[in-house]
């Protein structure tokens, strides 16, 4: 039996609340995936654009700036090659680490609903079911699946804005105007934009349904993506409720820290220093921002679980 709205959402706050640990488990994968990107720009990618040698002074004393720009990516066009290969590896560590963390939290939500579920009017403490080796065990079991299932299913929903942008670039291509190309490209790039945002919604939505059903059912990715799109379909309303609802709650809790930390953020010409002596506060209001969208994007799974365990 399909459960009224505000006992999902009410459940899935308990089912957060309890396990707790998972939301530092999340702010823990964050710090990591931004140290993975400053490494590797660091170690590879500064480094190569350096030793290419493109400098300011060469394109000022060009006669012909664009040109000489055009000029030197042609001519380093390896280079490109090797920095297209090192962001398709990295974001593949990304996305796999990104899926054992995902998988060990699901787990986590799925065995406190189920621990839930023996308990007629279960209270917050019925949900507490986190444990270290029950994450990682979720995670080992399920992140392979869990990485195949953010491919797939951002692979489907990217060919919806790979249109438009083929489209331009062989409107760029067939018009010789410069002009033209400019409004080509514009109109172009505001198309792909338009169609991106609602596409990012709904693949959202579809993998965070499609993570809740591998993990609690043990299904392959594709089976998955199939049983969530069905599910989603069949009870769009829930599902578009739960995910607009966390959506505003972070923008409004993210707001609220934010607005304590612009003030700290104004620089005056008289005290210069003003800016600097408020560093400590402004990057406790960032800490204080992934911990709020640590702590959604939890409630958020653990709401879908919630409705993925009803029967």
């Amino acid at each position: 039996m399909k459960r009224p709205l505000p006992d999902v959402l009410r459940r899935g706050l308990d089912s957060t609340i309890a396990n707790w640990p998972v939301i530092l488990l999340r702010i823990a994968e964050s710090i990591l995936l931004i140290g993975i990107v400053i490494v590797s720009i660091i170690a590879a990618v500064v480094p190569a654009i350096v030793a290419a040698g493109l400098s300011k002074d060469e394109i000022i004393n060009s006669s012909n700036p664009p040109e000489a720009i055009v000029e030197w990516m042609i001519g380093h066009l390896m280079l490109f090659v090797w920095m297209f290969a090192l962001a398709f590896l990295v974001l593949g560590v990304m996305l796999a680490i990104h899926a054992f963390f995902e998988g060990g939290a699901t787990q986590i939500y799925v065995d406190a609903e189920r621990s839930a579920k023996r308990f007629p009017a279960p209270n917050r403490d019925a949900f507490s079911a986190f444990s270290v080796d029950r994450w990682l065990a979720g995670g080992k079991s399920s992140w392979w699946r869990v990485f195949w299932l953010y491919n797939w299913a951002w692979s489907v929903g990217l060919i919806f804005v790979l249109v438009p942008l083929m489209l331009t670039i062989a409107g760029l291509v067939l018009i010789s105007d410069t002009a033209g190309r400019v409004v080509v490209g514009c109109v172009g790039l505001a198309v792909a934009i338009f169609i991106f945002i609602p596409i990012a919604i709904v693949v959202s939505i579809w993998c965070a349904k499609a993570i809740t059903i591998c993990v609690a059912r043990s299904l392959p990715a594709r089976e998955s993506l199939r049983l969530a799109w069905r599910a989603v379909r069949d009870d769009v309303g829930r599902h578009l409720a739960v995910a607009v609802i966390a959506f505003v709650v972070s923008m409004a809790l993210n707001s609220v820290v934010s607005a304590f930390s612009i003030p700290m953020s104004i620089s005056s010409h008289h005290l210069p220093s003003l800016e600097l002596f408020f560093t400590p506060v402004r990057l406790a209001s960032s800490v204080v921002q992934s911990m709020v969208s640590a702590a959604i994007g939890s409630w958020l799974i653990a709401c879908f679980v919630s409705m993925t365990e009803e029967s």
